[in-house]
């Protein structure tokens, strides 16, 4: 099939999504779960400061209709972000929106009474030259702020929205998704909520940090309509918020000095201030690690013909420095083999096969927002030789389409975890946000070139966002799927999209990539996926 074909049938096949959409949108809407309607003016949470810490799925409609009431348990809608009509502004941080698409989800007293809009991007989203444009300039109180990228690696890749409400409350939402069509309706999404919060005092110290943390990261855009929003956020009590903020924002850092640290210094003193780092140098425990990603870039670190990467060479052994000095492991699949044996722990990437994608609710379509370039060059192809295929797991475990609920919606969402060496029987601590595996989000040493272990000095090129979840003291915290659990004696749940453990890759199995052709494989669609020759 051609791109023009492949084109037109997804808009087709979105255009159906969005009338899903509208469908649960309606002024009466019905509640998918219980049936039972629920007017738009419900939608909006009620302000509270008694806060789960809870990540949850993003509702997706592209299951067929008998299926959607159960994969989409406890998830949240697009409505219930953007479609109250008590929203009295809203910014919008993003990496790439659809402006026409998003604004259909607004209730219409933001085009009848010009409520704010302020989106916060690395691109220019209104071209004076576009007439579309200029009838969204004129029938909607849109502004825009372009944050500054220090080089053509970097992207604005936050995603957060952030709402004011007509009673004075406000509400964060940090999530994982673009503001387009094939995000909301044909990739895995999640998002944490704040609920909404009131004016007062913030109590609880990881209440104040996540409040002071969030503050200071929107002054590091020095915008003056951001530093607006921070001030205006100074008022508002954080107090029930018991999650950690993981931000990076474009810089130069140093973590002997005591001040922000953006990229990995974020999550490891984060880390360290929840007691999270593990020596396990008696090898007691056998320890899991888990990144997973809808993109996986070049390697921050080259020698000779040696790769490090990201998750492998850096983010591991940070994680296991509590009673040792934090170094990066040299180039290498040896260094990389001897820090596991030494710690005795295992890391996984679960990153979809070319099958999963292939079998997916909008087929080949979901590899726009899958990336990962494993042939195309000699460091790429000893890249994932060494630190990406030992590791690879499964998206879809293949024991069924409603484990998850997500086995056939391929992920744009980015989870990391640790288990508590119990076999992923616990979780000692999981983040969700926009962190890639790359070292513009993460951060590296300045050039390629692996120049000493000392990870103190280092620099990131783009803005991104998450959350870290950890359970509350003397509480465990376990996965669920299919649906949210409540907290329970001393349990807490995180939902899940995918098993744990993941399933390993067969020996015949690669992941996907947008540059390898796939020759007759075709695709639920029936389109096959084939590199012009």
């Amino acid at each position: 099939m051609g791109e023009k074909r492949k084109s037109e049938a997804f808009t087709a096949a979105s255009n159906h999504w969005v009338k899903r959409f509208k469908n649960e949108a309606a002024h009466a809407e019905r509640d998918i779960t219980t049936g039972s309607s629920i007017r738009r003016d419900e939608v909006a949470p009620k302000p509270t400061n008694n806060i789960p810490s809870q990540i949850k799925l993003l509702y997706n409609p592209s299951y067929p209709q008998e299926d959607l009431p159960k994969v989409n348990q406890d998830t949240v809608r697009v409505a219930d972000l953007i479609g109250s009509a008590d929203i009295t502004e809203t910014f919008q941080f993003n990496f790439c929106v659809d402006l026409p698409f998003f604004l259909s989800f607004l209730h219409p007293s933001f085009k009848t009474e010009k409520k704010k809009i302020v989106f916060i991007t690395g691109n220019k989203l209104l071209d004076p030259s576009n007439e579309e444009a200029n009838s969204i300039k004129t029938n909607y109180n849109i502004s825009e702020v372009h944050a500054t990228l220090p080089n053509r690696f970097g992207t604005h890749h936050t995603k957060m929205m952030i709402n004011f409400y007509k009673d004075n409350s406000v509400e964060v939402v940090i999530m994982s998704c673009n503001l387009t069509r094939l995000d909301f309706g044909g990739l895995t999404q999640m998002i944490w909520r704040s609920g909404r919060l009131l004016t007062g005092e913030t109590t609880r110290t990881r209440s104040s940090r996540f409040k002071m943390d969030l503050i200071a990261y929107l002054r590091t855009y020095s915008k003056p309509q951001v530093d607006s929003l921070a001030r205006s956020l100074e008022s508002y009590s954080f107090s029930g918020i018991d999650v950690e903020l993981i931000a990076s924002s474009p810089g130069r850092y140093n973590l002997n000095q005591d001040c922000s640290h953006y990229g990995y210094g974020s999550l490891f003193d984060a880390l360290k201030r929840n007691n999270l780092l593990i020596d396990n140098k008696d090898k007691v425990r056998h320890y899991n690690v888990l990144a997973q990603t809808s993109a996986i870039s070049y390697p921050f670190a080259v020698e000779k013909w040696a790769t490090a990467g990201v998750f492998t060479h850096l983010l591991c052994p940070m994680l296991f420095s509590k009673d040792e000095e934090f170094k990066l492991l040299a180039p290498g699949k040896e260094s990389l083999r001897n820090h596991q044996s030494n710690h005795n722990y295992t890391p996984s990437i679960v990153f979809p096969t070319v099958g999963d994608v292939a079998a997916s609710n909008v087929g080949f379509m979901a590899g726009q927002a899958i990336h990962l370039d494993y042939s195309r060059s000699f460091v790429h192809k000893n890249y994932y030789e060494q630190a990406i295929k030992p590791y690879l797991r499964k998206w879809n475990s293949g024991e069924g389409n409603l484990l998850t609920g997500r086995e056939r919606v391929m992920p744009h969402v980015k989870l990391y975890m640790c288990d508590n060496g119990d076999e992923w029987g616990s979780l000692k601590w999981c983040y969700m946000g926009s962190h890639n595996l790359s070292k513009q989000a993460w951060g590296s040493r300045k050039g390629n070139k692996f120049v000493d272990d000392d990870p103190s000095q280092y620099e990131v090129s783009s803005y991104e966002l998450g959350v870290l979840v950890v359970p509350k003291t003397g509480t465990t915290m376990k996965a669920s799927y299919l649906k949210d659990k409540g907290s329970e004696d001393a349990v807490s749940y995180v939902r899940m999209p995918f098993k744990l453990a993941p399933t390993a890759y067969s020996k015949d199995e690669k992941p996907w990539s947008g540059h390898v052709s796939y020759g007759k494989l075709r695709d639920t669609k029936g389109n096959t996926y084939n590199l012009p020759s």
